[in-house]
């Protein structure tokens, strides 16, 4: 469900709840694409409300760059790319295991006509997050949503928050698996904000 963490980050930014309330209208789109191509299969992909969410806040960060860890079947993949709008680059980060008997690939539910914005990078996290970086002046958000061990999330956000200068977006899937994405938030200033079901969101 959508949390009290998801309001409170548009209020902190002088969104109304109309505003926001027609941003949610506007996933609606993509919610009904995402769930129409998977039908009833499971996929370890995001919620319905976890989409809603992560439209609504990249669709007003409007960035030019993001990452995103864990690829998947595509849904936040998809999610991300329409809320960019045709505008931006998305570099996503997986290590491309076919699902199930290998029928499946990485990404398949992702549309054609959105895939000129992404850069797929197969591999881990560890692999190929610093390179990427390397090779990056800024990046404007990042989603986590790879190998979720206190560890490895750890890793993604220090490895990436010096690249997001003095206004940080950072969306954490399953954030309450281990005490990583909370004890980063309090390491670096950052309020973390419970936007829907288990996605954290870490901003100033």
């Amino acid at each position: 469900m959508i949390k009290d963490g998801f309001w409170e980050y548009f209020d902190s930014i002088n969104y109304t709840k109309e505003t926001v309330r027609k941003l949610l209208q506007e996933s609606k789109d993509v919610v009904d694409y995402e769930r129409g191509v998977l039908g009833n299969g499971r996929y370890w992909q995001i919620s319905k409300d976890e989409v809603r969410a992560i439209y609504c806040i990249i669709r007003e960060k409007r960035p030019r760059v993001v990452i995103e860890t864990g690829m998947g079947s595509g849904v936040s993949t998809t999610t991300i790319l329409s809320a960019m709008k045709g505008t931006g680059r998305l570099v996503s980060i997986d290590p491309a295991i076919p699902y199930g008997k290998g029928d499946r690939e990485v990404g398949f539910l992702i549309p054609e006509n959105l895939k000129k914005n992404l850069e797929f990078v197969k591999g881990t996290s560890a692999e190929k997050l610093p390179p990427l970086l390397k090779s990056l002046e800024k990046v404007d958000a990042f989603f986590h949503d790879s190998d979720h061990s206190y560890e490895n999330v750890s890793f993604e956000l220090n490895a990436v928050f010096p690249k997001m200068e003095d206004n940080p977006l950072i969306l954490v899937d399953n954030y309450d698996w281990t005490k990583a994405a909370e004890d980063f938030a309090k390491d670096r200033g950052l309020r973390l904000r419970n936007v829907a079901d288990d996605l954290a969101l870490l901003t100033k």
